[in-house]
């Protein structure tokens, strides 16, 4: 080859390299382009995937927000709230709902539901729910825990459906009416006895005036036959069956009577350790009987009326005694509301419960006792609780009964503090 055609040659090769390099010069270019570009939309889609993670931050921050509002007002509620699933297994129990059936709510998630309640109409209840989907089905039991006192409970099943309407279970929701319910029951106490007692104050005072005749004409005749020992011996039964009558009478007009008690303190302690120093009570406290006091140091005193008071508890521990023949425990305690701890009217109060563990009433008899003339005793008169409950009304206190025969009864008497105390 000559030198020209040598010279073309390396002229050619140069021209490919020159071409050659350029080209991936280009390439280069482009490439660093296309990777800045890269770059840039890597930043812009990390700009967006934060922007999109703080957004889901914040709305499961949100939610979770709700989601602890809602579990707060579910758990704040005064009414309790079980929730079943389809499976029956409890999926939600509120702190209420613990302790109204004195359980723990924690324990009972989870469970099935016939399971956590055994001895409960609660199955039957839900088992009624998928029977009527029409309404939903309530019913009132009375409810007793192993350590709190028996209840009075209201349970409503209502089904529960997701937002397709699909069913998903059943929710529960229990009142407390045990309040209520005393009050319901107090309120007809009430009225029974303001009915019966305008009607036994007319037949009271319409038997009173032809009764002082007979007395007068039973005297006299008693006295004309003071010759006659055997006939005068029945005028005398005559007048103190007149007296007796009478006696009985005077009881009757102090029910209808609507007392008016004074309002100034009364110390409470004082009033029943004097009624149980008196002769009447013991004379009719055998040896048998032991009487405990449970008077906490400077007891509160309440507001009422002393005298009329001491009638009250007088016929509490008299009926006490004569409810234990075979002897037994009588126990008297005093005891102030807490501060949050207030009645109907919204006033503190002091409580005295007189407890024995003679022979219980029957509960067919307990919604009676404070009828006029019920008794269960032979020689009884049935006025004094009577009497009693419109004394403690008056005072604007309330009585409850606690009894179970064969194990004793408890008479809690509520009335106001001392409006000074403290």
């Amino acid at each position: 080859m000559t030198e020209p055609q040598k010279d073309d040659a390396k002229k050619q090769e140069l021209e490919v390299l020159r071409r050659a390099f350029h080209s991936f010069t280009e390439v280069t270019e482009q490439l660093q382009k296309s990777y800045d570009n890269l770059q840039l939309r890597i930043q812009q889609l990390d700009l967006e995937l934060e922007r999109k993670n703080e957004a889901l931050e914040q709305n499961l921050r949100e939610k979770e927000e709700v989601k602890n509002y809602l579990d707060f007002i579910l758990q704040s509620l005064t009414n309790g709230v079980i929730v079943i699933n389809n499976d029956n297994r409890v999926t939600t129990f509120n702190k209420t709902a613990g302790q109204i059936l004195g359980m723990d709510a924690e324990a009972c998630i989870g469970r099935e539901l016939a399971e956590t309640f055994p001895r409960s109409p609660l199955p039957q209840l839900v088992g009624r729910l998928t029977e009527t989907r029409d309404e939903a089905p309530a019913q009132e039991l009375e409810w007793q825990s192993a350590e709190g006192p028996r209840l009075r409970v209201r349970i409503t099943a209502s089904p529960a459906h997701d937002n397709q309407g699909r069913r998903i279970g059943t929710v529960l929701v229990l009142q407390d009416v045990t309040q209520l319910k005393r009050l319901e029951e107090e309120a007809n106490r009430n009225d029974r006895l303001r009915a019966m007692g305008e009607m036994a104050a007319g037949i009271a005072h319409e038997i009173r005036n032809p009764m002082g005749g007979i007395e007068l004409f039973a005297s006299l005749l008693e006295k004309d036959l003071s010759g006659d020992p055997e006939k005068g011996k029945l005028a005398g039964h005559i007048v103190s069956g007149i007296r007796n009558l009478d006696r009985i009478i005077s009881s009757l007009l102090l029910f209808a009577k609507s007392p008016e008690p004074s309002k100034s303190r009364c110390d409470l302690a004082p009033l029943l350790d004097s009624i149980l120093a008196s002769p009447e009570i013991q004379s009719g406290a055998s040896e048998k009987i032991q009487i405990v006091k449970h008077y906490p140091p400077n007891a509160t005193p309440g507001m009422g009326d002393s005298a009329l008071l001491q009638q009250v508890f007088v016929n509490f521990i008299r009926n006490a005694l004569q409810a234990m023949p075979d002897g037994g425990t009588l126990t008297l305690s005093i005891e102030a509301s807490g501060a949050e701890e207030t009645d109907s009217l919204n006033r503190r109060y002091v409580a005295v419960t007189v407890r024995d563990t003679g022979t219980g009433i029957a509960s067919a008899d307990r919604e009676n006792i404070f009828n006029p003339f019920f008794t269960t005793r032979d020689k009884g008169t049935g006025l004094g609780l009577a009497i009693a409950h419109n004394i403690v009304k008056a005072h604007q206190g309330t009585i409850d009964v606690e009894s179970e025969p064969g194990r004793g009864t408890a008479f809690i008497v509520r009335l106001p503090l001392w409006e000074k105390y403290g």
